[in-house]
């Protein structure tokens, strides 16, 4: 019978992969761009930064310009 793990365990590796996979990618993006890197997909790289930030909820917000009277 397998057992579920605890929720202390589940909660260390929900938390802990996102940060893993953040600080690598964060790393190899900072290589390549000091050119310690030289074949690296910079875009791929990037999206798993994007990703894992969505995924702690921080995300880019743009300012919206405010309408004039008269606009529509």
């Amino acid at each position: 019978m397998i057992k579920k793990p605890s929720n202390f365990i589940q909660s260390i590796f929900v938390n802990l992969v996102p940060a893993a996979v953040l600080t690598w990618s964060l790393a190899v993006l900072t290589s390549s761009y000091f050119g310690m890197a030289k074949s690296v997909d910079s875009a791929f790289i990037s999206s798993l930064v994007t990703t894992v930030l969505a995924s702690y909820g921080i995300t880019k917000v743009q300012k919206q310009d405010e309408k004039k009277e008269g606009d529509l």
